[in-house]
């Protein structure tokens, strides 16, 4: 009977031991921001789910902070394809003179999360079984941590790494265009405000000149002598129609003519009397 107890004794203690050791396997993988499962394929179409694992200050087992900020510095070798909504949560991608995401950033609009998982569709390239490294920083309302390092530049806080796998021949990469539609658009749109803005000048050039024809045409004395002497010519011609035909021209006829007759009434008088 004693070694029977001895015998379950040593079985919970060797278990024990099996527990410990597994925990301790398993706490790098929670102890910071991860890629679920670790790996992408190459050249293929992936989604890639990002955990941040714990929210901030994870020294004080269920005290974390709420994480407020997620920030991912998208390297190289990565290509953001798009970013999948996550309720509670505002996205903003900061992009390149050539429309590629270089900054992916989460702001929290009321989610409340300790750990958030974000979901993006990306395209990684390299060479198969590399490991490569995400940069991610992540801020809550006290505090911060910025999850950056490397072997190759060491830092207090391990960056996310991710494995490379064999390309995935059933999801092929889109274009590099197919990512950037949104950028194209704004490009094409702003070709027509100016196409636009030309057409406006083009009529308002047109209109001037327009209104430079109808003044030539016009004309004024100084500028074109021969046909302000006509309309003086004309001018003259109607102020000698008015004087013929006014008035006082009239009556003078009339007393000429009165005296003409009474001259000649006198006239015949005195040959009478002869």
């Amino acid at each position: 009977m004693a070694s029977t107890k001895r015998v379950f004794h040593h079985l919970a203690a060797t278990s024990t031991v099996v527990v410990v050791l597994l925990l301790s396997a398993a706490a790098p993988a929670a102890a910071h921001p991860y890629v679920h499962g670790g790996e992408l394929p190459v050249d293929s179409l992936a989604t890639m789910d990002l955990d941040l694992a714990h929210g901030c200050d994870p020294g004080h087992a269920g005290d974390e902070e709420i994480t407020t900020e997620v920030a991912i510095e998208v390297p190289e070798w990565l290509r953001i394809v798009e970013v999948e909504d996550h309720p509670g949560w505002d996205v903003e991608i900061a992009r390149d003179d050539d429309g590629a995401a270089e900054v992916v950033s989460f702001h929290d609009d009321g989610a409340q999360e300790r750990a958030p998982v974000f979901t993006l569709d990306v395209v990684a390239t390299g060479e198969v079984g590399e490991t490569r490294y995400l940069g991610v920083f992540q801020g809550c309302d006290d505090t911060s941590h910025r999850w950056i390092g490397t072997d190759e530049e060491p830092a207090d806080e391990p960056a996310v790494g991710v494995t490379l796998t064999e390309a995935d021949p059933s999801s092929p990469p889109p274009p590099p265009e197919a990512a950037d539609d949104d950028a194209a658009d704004d490009a094409a749109d702003d070709v027509g405000v100016a196409d636009d803005a030309a057409d406006d000048v083009g009529v308002a050039d047109d209109a001037t000149d327009a209104e430079d024809t109808d003044v030539d045409d016009a004309g004024t004395p100084d500028e074109d002598p021969d046909t302000a002497a006509g309309e003086d010519a004309d001018a003259l011609a109607v102020d000698d129609t008015d004087d013929a035909g006014s008035p006082t021209t009239g009556l003078v006829a009339v007393v000429i003519a009165a005296i003409a007759a009474v001259a000649g009434f006198v006239v015949v008088r005195r040959l009478r009397g002869r």
